[in-house]
Parts: structure tokens; sequence; C-alpha cells
């Protein structure tokens, strides 16, 4: 407002011009200014500064009359904000959760020791839960994947994280004798399930390679089977290489089978047998006379070059002789090695007195040879007796052709230690040496140039050890085959749900309401409605919730009503209470996922304002324009309740329960009303009033309460103490405090142990300056209260939102700055509102206000945006030349602190969108004492758009219109 100076006078030119006037009349006295000796200048002196003091009063009748014509046409000046931020309160103990009533009154202590606290009060009944949250996973069944997120950092809700996939379905058996197997081998699997017609059909899917495969661990990974083949509900399984099926970290050998998510339904199994065969017979792995060993490369004596009874021929073969049950094919090949110590020369009788060479004769030899050999086996505690079949002493080498020896694997088969190997041993014990004691031997001996031996089951033998992996979770049982329905379900994929996240926590999480606290960096929208669920023992049931996020649009709480505890379950291998958050439909995502920064509990809103003690005041007979002053200022809600009972006849009474409902209290003592309060509301002018209407007007700065005379509002009626007032009083600046100084309680609540501010408290404001009224309150004689135009928009905004820094309209353009004809884009940008999540909820207080002032067109058809402006944090990068090299430190230093005070002080108080100069950025840098010259400067931005952190180059001024800047880090180089 141009203010009319109506007297320019000074309080000099008044002096000067008593100085003329004494001149002229009163020529005798010599008036000097400032003569001290003089007492009639003493006079002139007071008569100047008093004549000036009216002067200066007649110059602010203008200003006056132009307040006075505003207050008639019912501008009010906004009155103060309370700051606002986010509280956590601390319970413990086991008693559930703690109620902390809404209006629960914290402090934050005074900086000095004559100081005021700042008090603030709950907006919310929250019940503090003293479980804490243990795990977070995100689940999607369409898509297989199961993901356990570290909320240590930024992470996305309802979408991939990059973190390791954690579903899998894949069952394992083992079966050590059957499956200790090297090189190419076969095995045969049967599957068995209680439904036996559905074996086939298992074994068919099974046997799919796109649908599941099988495989086996060789020491160092889990490669696949080469063939699988599904016959007659008989998996065989083909293996062509010549790696081993090695045991893993248990001692056990298991063979694996990865089944795809594409398999539709559980496959549950009653039992798993399997039996393994090899193509071709395998070398025994060793052999030993007794203690001395024998090389079957080179062959050697199985008993010796003098066999005796009680001699040993040992067999080793770990991987053929554990197969218990198997029926063994032991091929020997073994050639006689014939010694003799009787010549063929012929031989005479020294016995008779005259030797006669006609009388020579040929002496034959007696063959000694194994007559007689007994097989044995070690079971645990000794050698026992082995049935064999076929060439049951192949040592006697009276038998031609390949030599055959059958036996079936005892069941009590154990490993033993011979000539200090552990191993597999069978042997073979002689019994009988015929012809062992002749004078005239001829030693037949046993030579063994080759062992192999191969296997082959008669039955399948039932598995020892099941493993089955779903689901992120391990079921296992052990000594398998000693159970006759192992009701296990091997494969057991999630049902069809749409994406959803899994909060595990170590306690219960029930509450009336639980609070909990969703960060979200930007703003993005997801395509469906988020539902809240609690595991209730069978199922995940959907819990009554207040959300306060927008369905994760913004930063906010959201508050679950779980009346019930939780109780314990197991999901992902991992036990606990859960809750769930999950997707209302399958529809896929086509914006970012929003970015959860963090994820709290006990959360709840507090404003910086306390309730003041109820007042009481009485009212004389019909008392018009009667006011009341508040104790306290100034006042933030306000009720006012009046005792109407002395008026009103009972049936009024009823009438007025029945059109002011929630708005009148009748109180009855013994059957007969001894009051009757009446809610009177509060108006923002009388003169728009009735005489009827129950309405008061209020002045909240200077805590005054206006009633009508009849004409405009209605009388209160007469009595004692029949008007009481509840309200709550505070707000202003001083009420913005960082992080953390808010915490202690006013009094004290059962099981509370700490409370806190987690964000700053912010948005706190004083009354509008006089200045900011004279400005903007003329405007509404143009817009009426009425947004037509885009300076209608800002200046109501300016006006009635005191948070409000600066507004920027934008016609024909949507909330993402694109050309959109008839859309309204109003930007703002708060007051230094540190939370995001503030911005959001005054944007949303803004909507609201001129949804009801706009055109209804523009609300309709959602063509109405009200949206923060996109802070943008400045990276200066800057190289430059100084003059003394001596000083670059303190120059870096200097620099960095030029730039952020450009950035914060210059350019964020200009307006939205023309913030940004880069000139400027030059000239400071260049400004900058012991700068010589400046070789380089670049400017990047960092913002959030749609919840992804996007970082750009900032080359001209006018590249974001909706940008408002902050100060980043800087980076200065000397070169």
């Amino acid at each position: 407002m141009n203010k009319p100076i109506l007297d320019p006078r000074t309080k000099e030119d008044l002096m000067d011009l008593i100085q003329r006037r004494a001149g002229e009349y009163v020529p005798e006295w010599r008036y000097e200014q400032g003569d001290e000796t003089d007492p009639g200048a003493a006079i002139a002196t007071l008569f100047g500064e008093m004549f000036y003091q009216t002067i200066d009063r007649f110059n602010l009748l203008p200003q006056k009359h132009y307040t006075e014509f505003l207050n008639l046409l019912g501008v009010p000046g906004p009155g103060v904000t309370p700051a606002c931020g986010l509280v956590r309160f601390e319970a413990s103990g086991d008693g559930g959760p703690v109620p902390v009533p809404a209006g629960t009154e914290i402090f934050a202590a005074a900086q000095e020791e004559d100081g005021t606290d700042t008090v603030f009060s709950t907006t919310h009944r929250i019940e503090a839960i003293t479980a804490s949250l243990a795990e977070v996973y995100y689940v999607d069944p369409e898509a297989g994947r199961i993901e356990r997120l570290d909320l240590s950092k930024e992470q996305p809700f309802f979408a991939p994280t990059g973190e390791e996939n954690l579903q899998r379905h894949r069952f394992a058996f083992a079966q050590n004798q059957v499956l200790d197997l090297q090189g190419p081998c076969e095995l045969q699997i049967s599957l068995r399930q209680t439904a036996r017609f559905l074996e086939a059909a298992t074994a068919t899917i099974l046997g799919d390679p796109e649908r599941a495969v099988w495989r086996y661990f060789d020491g160092t990974d889990h490669p696949a089977f080469d063939r699988v083949q599904a016959e007659g509900g008989i998996l065989r399984l083909f293996k062509e290489g010549e790696q081993a099926l090695c045991p893993e970290e248990d001692g056990n050998i298991y063979v694996y089978c990865d089944v795809s998510p594409k398999v539709e339904g559980a496959i549950q199994l009653s039992g798993i047998a399997l039996r393994s065969m090899i193509p071709q017979s395998v070398a025994a792995d060793g052999a030993s006379n007794n203690d001395i060993p024998i090389s079957l490369e080179a062959g050697g004596y199985c008993f010796g070059r003098r066999p005796a009874p009680y001699e040993m021929f040992y067999i080793r073969s770990d991987r053929v002789f554990c197969k218990r049950g198997a029926r063994v094919n032991l091929g020997l090949d073994i050639v006689p090695v014939i010694y003799s110590t009787v010549g063929d020369e012929p031989q005479y009788e020294f016995n008779k007195r005259i030797i006669d060479k006609n009388d020579a004769v040929r002496i034959l030899p007696d063959d000694v040879f194994v007559e007689q050999v007994v097989w044995e086996y070690y079971n645990g505690t000794g050698w026992a007796k082995l049935a064999v079949g076929g060439n049951e002493n192949p040592f006697s080498c009276k038998q031609t052709g390949a030599l055959l020896v059958l036996f079936t694997v005892p069941e009590d088969m154990s490993a033993s230690t011979v000539n200090a190997e552990t191993g597999y041993y069978i042997r073979a014990r002689v019994v009988n040496v015929e012809n062992y004691l002749s004078t005239i031997p001829r030693w037949i001996l046993p030579f063994v140039k080759g062992i192999q031996c191969n296997f082959q089951y008669d039955h399948l033998r039932p598995a020892q050890a099941v493993r089955a992996w779903n689901n992120a979770n391990l079921t296992e049982l052990l000594e398998a085959e000693g159970i006759t329905d192992l009701a296990m379900t091997v494969y057991d994929p999630l049902p069809p749900h749409p994406r959803a996240m899994y909060l595990r926590f170590d306690g219960s999480p029930h509450g009336m309401p639980l609070s909990m606290l969703l960060q979200i960096a930007g703003e993005t929208i997801l395509p469906s409605k988020i539902l809240f669920e609690a595991w209730d023992g069978t199922g995940f049931a959907q819990v009554r919730t207040v959300d306060q996020t927008k369905n994760l649009r913004y930063t906010g709480t959201a508050f679950l009503y779980i009346s019930q505890p939780v109780p314990e379950a197991t999901f992902f291998g991992e036990t606990g209470c859960w809750l769930r958050m999950s997707l209302s439909s399958f529809t896929p995502l086509t914006r970012p996922a929003p970015q959860i920064t963090g994820l709290d509990f006990n959360i709840v809103e507090a404003r910086q304002q306390q309730r003041g003690a109820d007042q009481y005041f009485s009212t004389e007979a019909y008392e018009v324009d009667k006011t009341l002053e508040l104790l306290e200022t100034p006042v933030l809600e306000c009720q006012v309740w009046v005792d109407e009972a002395g008026e009103l006849s009972a049936p009024q009474m009823a009438q007025l329960e029945a059109q002011l409902p929630g708005r009148v209290r009748v109180e009855r003592e013994e059957g007969l009303v001894t009051h009757c309060y009446v809610r009177w509301e509060q108006v923002p002018n009388l003169l728009l009033a009735g005489g009827e209407d129950r309405v008061y007007e209020l002045d909240a700065l200077a805590g005054i309460i206006r009633f009508g005379n009849s004409r405009n509002g209605k009388v209160p009626p007469k009595g004692m103490l029949n008007i009481r007032v509840a309200y709550s009083y505070g707000g202003g600046a001083v009420g913005n405090l960082p992080a953390g100084q808010v915490n202690a309680l006013v009094g004290s609540l059962p099981r509370i142990t700490g409370v806190t501010n987690i964000s700053p408290m912010s948005g706190g404001t004083d009354p509008t300056p006089m200045e900011k009224i004279e400005r903007l309150g003329n405007k509404c004689i143009r817009h009426r209260g009425r947004a037509l135009g885009a300076s209608d928009f800002e200046q109501m905004v300016l006006f009635r939102f005191s948070r409000a820094a600066h507004v920027k309209c934008f016609s024909n353009t949507d909330q993402k700055g694109r050309h959109a004809p008839g859309h309204v884009c109003l930007v703002v940008m708060g007051k230094d509102l540190c939370e995001t999540a503030m911005g959001y909820s005054l944007c949303r207080e803004i909507y609201e206000y001129l949804a009801e002032r706009c055109d209804c067109n523009l609300i309709a058809g959602e063509r109405l945006h009200v949206v923060p402006s996109t802070e943008m944090t400045v990276h200066v990068t800057a190289q430059v030349q100084l003059w003394d090299l001596d000083q670059a430190a303190t120059t870096q230093q200097a620099l960095a602190g030029h730039i952020a005070a450009l950035i914060e002080k210059t350019w964020r108080s200009r307006e939205i969108g023309a913030q940004i100069n880069l000139l400027e950025l030059y000239r400071t840098i260049k400004a900058t004492p012991n700068v010589r010259s400046v070789e380089r400067v670049s400017c990047e931005g960092s913002y959030f758009e749609e919840g992804r952190r996007c970082l750009c180059a900032l080359d001209t001024d006018d590249g974001f219109p909706f940008a408002t800047v902050r100060s980043g880090n800087h980076t200065i180089r000397v070169v």
C-alpha cells in the first residue's frame, strides 16, 4: 500500500519555523535553538516535540482508515499456526500395548533458566507396543520371488529390491549306499503318494525338463543329470559323465529336484524309494593277502606262495559292497601258478640191497591247492559268514573260464579297517588246503590278475533323509527309512496373491490402534489399494486401517486397529508374529514403486498446543454484546457451552437434541433436569448471523469471545456460571524445534519409558504481519473469495496460509509440468518445512480450501493440482586460480560458504521457477577474496521424480519451472 503523507514536515522543519516566528512576533527575544541557558528555548523545544507527535499521528490516519476498511470487509488476518512433528513413544513390560491418549502433553525444556517450556500435545490416541520389527519380506507369487529387505537403506515396496531371491522349490533325498556312485550310472526313483493313481502323473511332471531339473553334488557344484525319463510311474535318471556323487556337509549323498513355479498344485509324498545301477563292472578298490597289499595292475598271489589254513584274501570295493540288499557279481580273473620241488627224472629205490636202474620209477607229486574257503564280511562287531553262490571257491584253480562269485550284500554290512585303510571289505578265509603236508607237493597257487564288481537291486530302497525347500522354508525328515508314511509336501507353491510385504515382529504387534510410520522418498501412485492384514492363526485377515499415507503416496502414519494378540506363525523359515501389506489386485506397476526410507512404530503427530483450564462465566439478564476474556492466548481451539436449562422446556430440549445431535448435553439428578448445555458455534463475523443463531465470534490472538445482540446472534440466557469455555492455546514460531529436543512427558504414563520427536517440529508461524495483510487484504475486493484467475489462486493461498512462503500458479499445466489445456497447477513452497510429509500435508490443506472456492468443474474433472515444489539440491563444482596459494584452505572454505549463502538466502527467497541464476553464481565465486580467476563452474541438481532419485546438469536458469533450491555439497578445486 502506498501510504500518503498528509503533513511532510519533520521535527527540524518545525523548530526552524518556531525560530522564524519568534523573530517575527517577539523580536526582543533572541531565541537560539539548543540554548541550554534560555528557559524559553526549553519551552519552545517541548512544544516542537509535542506538535511533531501530533503530525506523526495525523499521518497515520490513512493507514488506520485502511485497516478499518479491511475490518469492515471482514478480512481478518490468519492467526498463529502451531508447529507440529512426529514423536515416538517407547514402552516396556509384558502387559501388552500401552495406551497413549490423544492430548498427551510432552514438552521441550527451556534453553534458558528463566525461559518457558514449550508444550506439545498428541493429536491421536495410539497404543504403544513393546514388540520390535525383526524383518520385512517382499513376496510376489506370480514372479516366484521372496526377498528379505535391508531396511538400513532405501528400499522399494511392492517391487523387486535386487536382493537375493529366497524363493526356491527344491526337494532332495539321500540314500548313501544307493547313491555312492562314480562314472556313468542310472537311478530309478519311485515317488510314492497316498493316492497311487497320481504317481504316474507326478512322475511325468517331474520328468519334464521344462518343469523340473534333477541335480547331484559333484563336490563343487550341482550339475544336472544328462537325461530323465518317466516310465510307468518310475523316474529314470541317467548320468554319463565321470563325476562322482559326493556327500554334502552333513555326510549324506543327495539327489536334488528343482521344480519350476509353473507347476500347478502341491506335491505331497508318502515315501521315496530308489535304486541304482551301473552299465558295466568296475574294478575293485584294492586287494590284499593278510597284511600284504596286492597290486591289481601287476597281479598277486591271493594266499601267498604257501597257502595255509586261516590265510586271508581281502577284497575292497567301497562303491559296490556298501549297497546293502543289492545282488553283487564279483568277477575274478585268477590264473594258476604251479610250483613243485619234484623233478621229472626217474627215482631209484635206495632201500634195496641191489639197485637196478631198470627198477627206477617216475614219482608223481601231490597237488597242493586251496580245497575249501569261507567268505566273510564285517557286520560292525566282527567278521560273519557271507553266503555266496556261483564259483564259491574260485581259488582251487580246478575251474576254467570266467570265475563269478555271487552274493547279496547283507543289511548289516559295515565299513572296517584293514591294513590301516577303512572301507567296505569282504574276505576269503582258507579252511582247508589239500595235501598240505605232502612231502612231494606240487603247489597250485591262485594268482589274481583282476577283480571286477557289479551290482543290481532286486527292489527299491527307501530314502534315508528327505529335505524340501519351499517359500524360503526348509522342511527336513531324518531317518526317513523308518517312517511308513512321510506325509511330506515336497513342492508347495505360494497361493495366487498380489504382491505383498510381510512384516515379522518378535512379539504381538496388536494395538487399538497400532501406529506405523512409513517414510517415503518422493511421491508415486500405486495402481491398486493397499490392504493391511494380520495373521489370525488360520490366515491373514484384513484389519480396519486409517491410512494417512494416501496409499503410500506420501510419508505418513497408518493406524491399524488390531484388537486381539497376533499368534505366532512360521513363514519363510522364520517364526514370529506377522502383519501383511498387500495390493488389492494383480494390476502391474506402471510407475516406479514407492521408495521406503524408514519404517517405525509407536509414532504419532504432536502439535504445539496445551489445554487450558475450563473457564466459567455468569450472564446477566439480556446482556447484549457480551464479551469474555480467556486467560491464555493465542487460542487454537475453543468450545463454548451455554447452559440453557432455565429457558427451555422438556419438549424443547428433546427437539433441540434431535436438531443438534452431539451439541446438546442434558444432565439430570433424580430424574430432574439440572443442566442443559448447548455448544454454540464459532462464526467469522457476527454481522452475518441471524438473531436466533447460537453463535459467537472469537479473537484468537486476544482471547476475546463476543456474543450477539439478538439481531446478529442470540443473546446468552441469564445464569450463574452458565457459560463454560473449553479451549487450548499455543502456536507460533517458538515451537519450531530440531529433532530430539522434545523429550519429556508432562506428568507420566504407566510403562512409557521415553518419548522423543523423530522429526523437526516445524510449521509454526507467528501472527501475520500487518504489511502482508495490507498488501493482500485489498485483493479480497477483487476476488471476493473465489479463485478465477492465476493471481486469485496465489493471493488467496498466500493470505490464508502463513506456512506458504511462495506460491506459483501455472495455467494449462498438469501436476507433472506438461501442457494440459483446462488444468490448473498450484506449486507451493513451505517456510522451511524440514519434513517432506509436512509439505504434502500443507498441499492437501490448500487443495481442500480451494476446492470450495474455485470452479467445480476443476474438481469434478480432477484438473486442479496442488503440489509441493520440486526441491532441488544444488551441488557446485568450481575450479579456480588463486593469488596466494598459502591461503588455499581458507579460500576454499570461504567459497563454499559464499555459495551456500547465495543458494539459501538469495536464490531461495525468489519466486518458484525463477530461483536459479548461474551468472550470480559466477560473480559470487569471482568476487571472493584471493580468487584470481575462475577456470570452470558446473552445477548439478538432485531431486526426486515419481519416487526415483534423479540427477541433472543445471545448464540454464529456467529448465525447471517447479523447482526450489537447497544448498548441497560444494567442491572447490585449486588449479
